[in-house]
């Protein structure tokens, strides 16, 4: 318990995160990082076949039959760390391709010879968008990493805080989200994402103004050395996109 502690109070002390751009990207963040001099290559990408269509300042560009990508790179820093750097773009019929924003994040994990009953680790992002496509141009995120592990099946959580460095309003945003997964053999499995933004932390907004998606998912190895992914997301409030469907491939090196 004491070693624990000392982790989680440093790991809170050297985070230094944000999220710039909410719906480019749909990961739960997991404990399994890449090790020292080795490294993922990933793209992201969306389609939103029924979204909203309005624009303002806050809510930023339209969703509807929009694709949005986050191209990452991570790499190993060390046995406990990883750092990750990403490219965010958007594209509409009659908007073209617009270059959306940076990010980038470091995840500090427990080590397993800890042998804690669960696994533990920290997200961290720091990231920057352009005027037009969120409502702060910084934020700054902090997401725990909270995961366990039975035969087949994993759960992992992200009460994911977050707020804006720039703006009138600085509010810290709970964002939870979360993933329950099956192992299919060695190289696939199926499961259940999701992502939530419930509004300020000393006042939840009301339940019509609140983001709830719920992912179908399942993915698997490819030949050469390439991990695939698919999701169907269905949107449970009004504020919500009524349906996404996500894409992800993943190459180690």
């Amino acid at each position: 318990m004491f070693k624990t502690a000392i982790v989680i109070t440093a790991l809170s002390f050297c985070a230094a995160s944000a999220r710039a751009q909410q719906g480019y990207e749909f990961e739960v963040y997991g404990t399994s990082i890449a090790q020292p001099g080795e490294g993922e290559l990933e793209l992201h990408t969306n389609f939103v076949p029924t979204g909203s269509q309005r624009f303002d300042d806050v809510e930023g560009r339209a969703t509807h039959r929009a694709f949005r990508s986050a191209l990452e790179v991570s790499v190993g820093l060390s046995s406990w760390l990883e750092g990750s750097l990403y490219a965010v773009t958007y594209a509409r019929n009659g908007a073209g391709m617009q270059f959306v924003g940076n990010r980038a994040r470091v995840t500090a994990v427990v080590p397993q010879s800890w042998k804690l009953p669960f696994e533990a680790g920290l997200a961290q992002e720091i990231g920057y968008a352009r005027p037009g496509f969120a409502e702060h141009r910084w934020a700054y995120e902090i997401t725990p990493i909270l995961g366990k592990r039975v035969g087949a099946v994993s759960l992992v959580m992200n009460p994911a805080l977050e707020r804006g460095l720039d703006g009138a309003e600085r509010e810290w945003e709970f964002e939870p989200r979360a993933q329950l997964e099956y192992a299919v053999g060695d190289e696939g499995a199926l499961g259940l994402e999701y992502y939530s933004v419930l509004g300020a932390l000393d006042g939840f907004d009301t339940r019509s103004h609140q983001r709830h998606q719920l992912f179908a998912t399942g993915k698997s190895e490819l030949p050469g050395g390439l991990e695939a992914g698919i999701g169907l997301g269905r949107g449970l409030t009004k504020n919500s996109d009524r349906w996404v469907i996500t894409t992800r491939l993943e190459f180690e090196f």
